[in-house]
């Protein structure tokens, strides 16, 4: 994987379940960090439809990390919101970007505060998949803990995408 390549990027339900799996353009790649980047009508695939993305999104993964982030732009190339999901552990295999989503996410809208939501779905999730109380509140601190790097976070912008 390098920087120009088109890659698949898959996200799975706690049970292994392919929940919805998309391409990507590898920006940029460090052992760090992989900075992906998709267009605007870029297809997302779910288990029972096709989705396109209405916005262009560059999207940041930490192999190891338990979450990733997401700069998501109006078409004009104004923010429109920054986004966790909070996930497994992000994983590189074959030349694909894969991981967890657990639900539990964190959203902060271009110009307002950064919060933590969809803990009702979190919570279905725990229930669904047997998430352990320890697990829960792990997860729970880690959102809290990216409210600070949303709030802080400097946007790269659609300039630097070379679209």
């Amino acid at each position: 994987m390098k920087s120009g390549d088109t890659i698949w990027v898959r996200v799975f339900k706690a049970d292994g379940t392919l929940y919805r799996s998309w391409q990507a353009l590898v920006e940029s790649i460090t052992d760090e960090c992989i900075v992906t980047f998709t267009e605007a009508n870029n297809p997302v695939y779910l288990a029972t439809r096709t989705h396109h993305e209405t916005r262009p999104i560059r999207n940041y993964f930490w192999p190891g990390r338990r979450h990733d982030l997401l700069e998501v732009y109006e078409p004009d190339g104004r923010l429109h919101e920054l986004y966790v999901n909070i996930a497994g552990p992000v994983e590189v295999l074959d030349g694909e970007i894969r991981c967890i989503d657990h639900e539990l996410d964190v959203q902060m809208y271009a110009g307002d505060v950064p919060r933590v939501i969809d803990q009702d779905e979190f919570a279905e999730a725990a229930e669904q998949f047997g998430y352990t109380e320890q697990f829960m509140q792990e997860s729970y601190a880690l959102a809290e803990s990216l409210l600070d790097v949303l709030a802080n976070w400097r946007p790269l912008g659609m300039e630097k995408s070379g679209f």
